[in-house]
């Protein structure tokens, strides 16, 4: 009996181990595509230069909150830009670049802190191993336009995540979870809509009637006020009416996004059913409100026009938490009841990895067996400099669609087409009116007319008809 034991512990603990492999090798693979894309002067995603010009006025004193009036804007909290322009400025690398690593920086970040959450959910370390696996794998498959690119969002998320290890640690100790709170409040004036962590903070306070929930609420809400009233001193009065910017709200909008959530599905399901028959225990209890608030926020984040993945990433953080924790506690599951703890870690470890590869959209594949792929992201910067060159010799101001060209060409940000949309699409401004406000000002308008990005085709069917 003894050496069947010993046997069957041994084959758990291969298993484990294989698990842990077929995930972390998984992330390497999934990654290699936006880390080797990140060398690259592309425009990866169109908010890269606008950052970047941001942070290039914050390295050098000027104001990063223009007149409402004018035909730039940033509804962007502060902290981000000044962060990256003295990275910047410390160690000599473009902010374009500086904020690219940063991304990478926080992405392993975030996915260390997925591993400490779980195992402060359950007290074990295999699922917390695999939820930050994963997590690292389906952000580098699915969200590929924010991994690795010069965006706050991902930093943020990784400030807000490690004031939640500090927040369920507080909460293990029954102290008071107030410097947590205010950690996340900072998080906030990094980047303003990673919202699911503190509003889960919040209502487990609540729930578990805690003697803390009145304070931490209060003491929250003060330190927003402070921190706005403090901007608002230090910026001037363009700060508030900056981050009110105008947007379009539509349903349309949702439905434009809602498809997206296809990746993070079959993680959803596995996690809700694991929650729903071990929804007495305090790690489904505390998941099931950080999942479904993050589900919630999502979506009314996605109302917004403009607003895409991003968006998401509450919710891809809060499912790999469950992930985690199901993977730790699938003993409680009827399932594992009937066909064996074993049997359903496997199965649940193959539905997401099939998930994670079973698509035509193959970037990694391609990167190692297309010429074609890799040389046209050469053809990509190429164009970029070239443009740049052009650019740079135009008399007078210029505003280009892809803003990294004027920035390289040593051009002033002078228009942003996002704020321009919005007006058209909220009805304040006909296309018209910008076309005449961009003459007025004597602005040139320069569009995109070659690939300045990575728009390469990713049909990996596609590739394998051109070499059959």
């Amino acid at each position: 009996m003894l050496e069947y034991c010993v046997a069957r512990s041994q084959r758990m603990q291969t298993r484990a181990t294989v698990y842990v492999i077929l995930f972390s090798l998984s992330a390497a693979y999934f990654l290699a595509w936006p880390i080797w894309r990140s060398q690259f002067l592309v425009e990866i995603w169109f908010t890269e230069a606008w950052n970047a010009y941001l942070q290039d006025a914050a390295a050098i004193g000027l104001a990063i909150y223009p007149p409402p009036e004018s035909l730039i804007g940033n509804n962007y909290p502060p902290l981000s830009f000044y962060t990256v322009a003295l990275l910047g400025k410390l160690s000599g690398t473009d902010h374009l670049f500086i904020g690219r690593m940063l991304s990478f920086v926080a992405l392993g970040a975030i996915a260390v802190e997925i591993f400490v959450i779980v195992r402060l959910l359950t007290d074990k370390r295999l699922g917390g191993a695999i939820g930050s696996f994963w997590y690292l794998a389906i952000m580098a498959r699915n969200s590929t336009v924010y991994v690795g690119t010069n965006d706050p969002q991902l930093a943020g998320l990784a400030i807000m995540g490690a004031a939640l290890v500090y927040y369920i640690q507080l909460w293990k100790r029954q102290a008071s979870p107030t410097p947590a709170l205010l950690l996340m409040v900072a998080s906030g004036f990094w980047k303003h809509n990673n919202v699911a962590v503190p509003l889960t903070a919040i209502t487990w306070l609540y729930l578990n009637r805690s003697a803390y929930a009145y304070r931490g609420t209060l003491v929250s809400i003060a330190a927003i006020i402070a921190g706005l009233s403090f901007c608002h001193v230090l910026f001037g009065p363009h700060f508030v009416p900056n981050l009110l910017a105008t947007r379009q709200y539509a349903w349309s909008n949702v439905v434009t996004n809602i498809g997206h959530l296809q990746w993070v599905a079959m993680a959803f399901v596995i996690w809700a059913l694991w929650a729903f028959f071990d929804r007495k225990s305090e790690s489904a209890k505390f998941t099931t409100l950080h999942v479904g608030l993050s589900f919630v926020t999502c979506v009314l984040q996605w109302f917004g026009h403009g607003v895409s993945g991003n968006a998401e990433f509450d919710l891809i953080f809060a499912v790999a938490i469950g992930i985690g924790a199901t993977f730790d506690r699938m003993m409680v599951s009827p399932f594992a009841q009937w066909f064996g703890v074993e049997r359903c870690r496997t199965l649940m470890v193959t539905a997401l990895l099939l998930r994670l590869f079973l698509a035509d959209r193959q970037e990694t594949a391609l990167l190692f067996l297309s010429p074609d792929f890799r040389n046209s992201l050469y053809t990509s910067e190429r164009n970029v400099r070239e443009q740049a060159n052009e650019v740079r010799h135009m008399q007078g101001k210029t505003a280009c669609l892809i803003k990294l060209v004027c920035r390289l060409a040593g051009k002033p940000f002078t228009v942003d087409e996002f704020k321009m949309d919005e007006l058209v699409a909220t009805g304040k401004a006909m296309p018209q009116d910008i076309s005449a406000l961009l003459e007025s000002n004597g602005i040139r308008w320069i569009p995109k007319t070659v690939s300045t990005g990575a728009e390469a085709n990713t049909s990996f069917l596609r590739w394998w008809r051109t070499v059959k």
